[in-house]
């Protein structure tokens, strides 16, 4: 019986799954998970968040046999057994929990990430936004922040939005200057907000729309282009961060003219998959 452990450690927040498995021919379970803030620290919030699913999974630290990290942080783990990707890792995340997903979308603090699978669960495609907080969850962040409102509550306020007010800046700097635009004109706060969700989700379009054309060429087995397909072929997922927030979800969805599947902890995924395939890799040197 081995139990592994999967950190993501994110920009924002840093994120630990730990799995167990019985039997080599047996899949792995999850026995839980945890996170905190990631803070300047990142070793410190590694630990933080391994020790608290190992406590939640009731388990003692000598009983977890082997550490995987992503995510942007993942270098500044010194107790890791091994480093994986982002990509890679939302890649089995997302195979796992479904394995007819062939596109993954996942928009974290800093970045967006379209991932398109081939069989098994590994990447045949992927593309990255510009590295632009405009493109990325922490542009919801600083705008939430400047329109007084919890984070929490952003994707409901946009839900209520009855004439979105479009925010077609690429650079952070400059949309921010739209949005105080906005406010100054009267504009509320769901439509600013749905606006935001708008231009995040035309974005992400752009990325899946690359990803799924080199599907396509490659052999992915897609059929038609995901932006403005109602009937694309194979499962859309959604992870990270920012899809737990119902107003992202739901203008991506109206983006795409598609439906999108949100895995429960959507924000695990990465940690998932960092687990599962330093599963694997100890198995493989076994």
């Amino acid at each position: 019986m081995y139990h592994v452990a999967g950190i993501d450690s994110g920009s924002g927040f840093t994120k630990a799954v730990i799995i167990r498995q019985f039997e080599k021919d047996r899949p792995p379970i999850v026995l839980s998970r945890a996170t905190t803030r990631t803070g300047a620290d990142i070793e410190k919030a590694a630990r933080e968040a391994l020790d608290d699913a190992i406590d939640r999974a009731r388990l003692n630290t000598e009983e977890v046999s082997y550490v995987a990290a992503t995510g942007f942080g993942r270098y500044g783990i010194s107790f890791r057994d091994i480093q994986i990707t982002e990509i890679t890792s939302a890649a089995r995340g997302a195979f796992y929990l479904n394995p007819q997903t062939q596109i993954v979308l996942d928009i974290g603090s800093q970045s967006t990430r379209a991932v398109g699978l081939r069989d098994a669960g590994r990447v045949r495609a992927f593309k990255t936004n510009d590295k632009c907080a405009a493109g990325s969850g922490s542009f919801i962040q600083r705008a939430a922040k400047y329109l007084q409102v919890g984070i929490e509550d952003v994707g409901e306020l946009a839900l209520n939005s009855e004439n979105a007010q479009p925010i077609s800046s690429v650079c952070a700097v400059l949309a921010e200057s739209e949005i105080i635009n906005h406010v100054s004109t009267g504009v509320s706060i769901e439509d600013i907000l749905r606006g935001i969700y708008d231009s995040l989700a035309d974005r992400a379009a752009l990325l899946l729309k690359r990803v799924e054309k080199h599907q396509r060429i490659g052999g992915g087995g897609a059929q038609s282009e995901i932006q403005n397909s109602e009937n694309a072929s194979g499962e859309m997922m959604f992870i990270g961060g920012v899809a737990t927030q119902r107003g992202m979800v739901k203008a991506l969805e109206q983006h795409l003219k598609r439906k999108v599947d949100v895995p429960p902890d959507c924000e695990y995924v990465c940690a998932l998959g960092a687990a599962l395939l330093g599963l694997r890799r100890m198995q493989s040197r076994n």
